[in-house]
């Protein structure tokens, strides 16, 4: 075939009279619709205003050219594209893949797309957040590390709604949505009070994070009446590492004499417990609940398997994510102006280890 002729329809489903290599634009769409571009743009992206019979044409006649929205070109021209830019850090926390796995769920059903930023180094926080302004994001989610504050200005300027999820929240014009870490440690607190126990411990990683250390304060403060009457005692607990090895190190460390360590232990997280509980019953010979009661918080997969039946405090990750996405729509369409402070309510989930 000499260059730059027509070739009619064929097994590839070309057009007659359509050019092999032609790439299909709204013109093509308009013009074999017989409507406007400003017609097709508006029909494909759901404009009510345009007439059923309309839409329905606009959308055969695109199906059948082929045409599909050049998203780039429509994000350089609104300045905005369908993007959420989702800011964590590495998949190795269990309940942070399932929150990004329901988080993207809700993002794709509400019409948005992820775009996935790993920070696990935090020097590199600021920079990876402003690179997400490369792509004309319409709005971020940030699950792991604290942003510069700085960074909050360049998002604020450009109209980009930022949510921190169960971070500190001290981005200037952020939202921020945390599970309710406080009412979480004063129902571990009870909890273990309740099984009669009497040495108190709260294993948490080293440094700590803002979401552990405000559970363990509250569980401490509930426990401060009966810590002041000697009923009961507290020794806090340090593991090295946020998961399953740094539970099972500390148990190693400080459960090897169980006549003297803490027979009442709320763990920061669950994937801390399972590691205590595994370290607890199988190098030390420990019964759960009878020598060691343990409340974990969380509710990962794993703390529901019957190797485990972890008692912990659940905050509901697809509750999360959808308060996440509604808080980004209300932002995105204007409809909140303001900067909130929303709390996830917790459950106590009771099942084998306390």
């Amino acid at each position: 075939m000499t260059e730059g002729k027509h070739t009619p329809a064929n097994g590839d489903g070309a057009e007659p009279g359509r050019d092999l290599q032609h790439i299909v634009t709204s013109a093509d769409v308009a013009r074999e619709a017989g409507v406007s571009r400003s017609t097709v743009s508006r029909c494909l992206s759901g404009d009510r205003r345009i007439s059923d019979a309309t839409r329905l044409r606009v959308q055969e006649t695109a199906n059948r050219l082929g045409y599909h929205v050049n998203k780039i070109a429509r994000s350089m021209n609104t300045r905005k594209s369908d993007l959420i830019g989702l800011v964590t850090s590495g998949l190795s926390d269990p309940f942070r893949v399932e929150f990004l796995d329901k988080l993207i769920l809700a993002i794709q059903q509400s019409g948005y797309r992820p775009l996935v930023i790993d920070v696990s180094d935090p020097a590199q926080m600021g920079t990876s957040m402003m690179h997400l302004l490369q792509y004309q994001v319409a709005g971020v989610v940030v699950t792991s590390g604290s942003p510069p504050p700085e960074v909050g200005v360049h998002f604020l300027k450009r109209n980009v709604p930022v949510v921190l999820v169960n971070r500190a929240g001290r981005l200037e014009g952020a939202d921020v949505i945390n599970c309710d870490n406080v009412r979480g440690g004063e129902m571990a607190a009870d909890l273990l009070l309740e099984t009669g126990k009497t040495r108190f411990g709260f294993l948490n990683v080293k440094g700590g994070t803002f979401s552990g250390n405000v559970r363990g304060e509250t569980f401490v403060s509930r426990l401060a009446p009966r810590l002041a009457s000697g009923d009961i005692s507290f020794t806090p607990l340090v593991c090295d590492s946020a998961d399953y090895d740094g539970g099972f190190n500390a148990a190693l460390k400080f459960l090897a004499t169980p006549e003297t360590a803490p027979n009442a232990i709320f763990c920061a997280k669950d994937h801390i417990a399972l590691g205590l509980l595994d370290a607890a019953r199988f190098e030390l010979g420990l019964r759960i609940p009878e020598d060691i009661a343990v409340v974990g918080f969380d509710d990962i997969a794993a703390a529901r398997q019957g190797a485990y039946q972890l008692t912990t405090v659940c905050q509901s990750a697809t509750k999360l994510a959808e308060m996440t996405v509604d808080r980004l729509r209300q932002r995105i369409r204007g409809d909140a102006l303001t900067d909130q402070r929303l709390i996830l309510p917790v459950e106590m989930t009771r099942r084998r280890t306390a």
